[in-house]
């Protein structure tokens, strides 16, 4: 198959002169589109984007679920959940499941390794544990009965599913929770710091064990206190000041406001990633309620909010939704905000050889969007999955 017609989307910038060559569900070739008539492969034909802008899949590190599908409940909504992010130009993503008790997560953990992978899915990388070892006083839409301090049993337990863990999120402040990074790291785990109290001693223990990764900044992250005259930063302040941690951000125009996004674009740069924390709010109306565990939530105004509480229940935007307000409203370049979620993902997820760009050799997983970041079309693992405009 040939990809024609587009605006290419470059790590060095948008090119409108080449088509992309699939085949056996790799990017086989960029070639000049007047070379076209002479490269599509029998049973294959051309596809004319139309002008459309076409980008690497986005790859979505942290969300919970989609159009009323949670990964919590299990393989039978996870596979929906696969289709509907697939339609949205999402083609990898890691399933996040919210705190729950050890042995729960290890049953989860379990379903998961043995479930059948929806072939017209976003491609599933594995599951982010996000908790149970978190801090009750950052603990959001996490339900703080199941939060509390990771024993070497309880990560043990969930190492049994290593083929599937592919991140866990937790407090670093936490006892033990230096040695549970340790572990988890040294299993190949991406441990990432998050819904935590921790200062910059507990931030630098779990990083001298093999922290990386900092879950979404500004949410469930402790800020600068005074101890006396004396200013003490907490995680925020940590994290922006790292120049070796990657990091998140919910750009979904509710989470952090415009100031807030700016700031952690010039302090993380090139290590900024963008995930949506997408919820089963997403795409349902105003007022329709969620679970996250046993927390229930609400679609509010574009977010998702806990019922009775003061807090955010995840968001209720995905990716594409996060694209559209860095680039329009924001004014960020369009090569850089898609980089946040394709590229970046991709090295935080060691999958750069394979995922993220545009580029012969990797996988053929593309997006295809309208104006404005409208999914349009995507190319899963080869297969197109869009409106009929094959040509021979």
């Amino acid at each position: 198959m040939i990809i024609s017609g587009g605006r290419v989307l470059l790590p060095e910038g948008i090119r409108d002169d080449l088509d992309v060559l699939i085949d056996h569900g790799r990017i086989e070739a960029l070639i000049p589109a007047e070379e076209r008539g002479h490269r599509a492969r029998d049973g294959g034909g051309r596809v004319d984007v139309g002008g459309r802008l076409v980008t690497p899949g986005l790859i979505d590190l942290h969300v919970h679920g989609f159009a009323g599908g949670c990964f919590d409940d299990g393989p039978g909504p996870a596979a929906g959940v696969l289709r509907g992010l697939a339609a949205q130009g999402v083609t990898a993503v890691q399933a996040s499941l919210v705190s729950a008790p050890v042995g729960v997560l290890a049953e989860r953990l379990a379903a998961f390794a043995a479930m059948e992978r929806p072939a017209d899915g976003a491609r599933l990388l594995g599951v982010h544990l996000e908790g149970p070892f978190l801090a009750a006083a950052q603990c959001g839409a996490h339900d703080p009965a199941v939060l509390g301090p990771p024993s070497a049993d309880d990560v043990r337990r969930l190492l049994d599913f290593r083929d599937v863990l592919g991140m866990v999120t937790l407090a670093p402040e936490l006892p033990g929770a230096a040695e549970a990074t340790g572990l988890l790291a040294g299993a190949g785990v991406i441990v990432a710091a998050g819904h935590s109290e921790a200062r910059g001693d507990a931030l630098r223990a779990a990083v001298d064990a093999g922290l990386t990764h900092i879950t979404h900044l500004w949410s469930g992250q402790s800020s600068t206190v005074r101890e006396g005259p004396w200013r003490v930063p907490g995680l925020l302040e940590e994290s922006l000041a790292a120049d070796h941690l990657t990091a998140e951000v919910i750009a979904d125009g509710r989470h952090l406001p415009p100031a807030l996004l700016e700031i952690a674009r010039r302090c993380v740069g090139e290590r900024l990633c963008v995930v949506s924390d997408g919820t089963p709010g997403t795409g349902l109306p105003r007022g329709s309620r969620y679970r996250l565990g046993t927390v229930t939530c609400e679609v509010g105004d574009g977010v998702g909010v806990v019922v009775g509480a003061d807090a955010f229940g995840g968001s209720t935007s995905t990716l594409p939704d996060m694209l559209r307000h860095l680039t329009g409203d924001l004014g960020w370049p369009v090569a850089e905000a898609v980089a946040a979620a394709t590229a970046v993902p991709a090295r935080v997820l060691g999958l750069a050889h394979r995922k993220g760009a545009i580029a012969p050799g990797l996988d053929a997983d593309l997006a295809v969007f309208d104006e404005g970041f409208h999914p349009w079309a995507t190319v899963l693992r080869g297969a197109w999955l869009g409106p009929e405009r094959t040509a021979p």
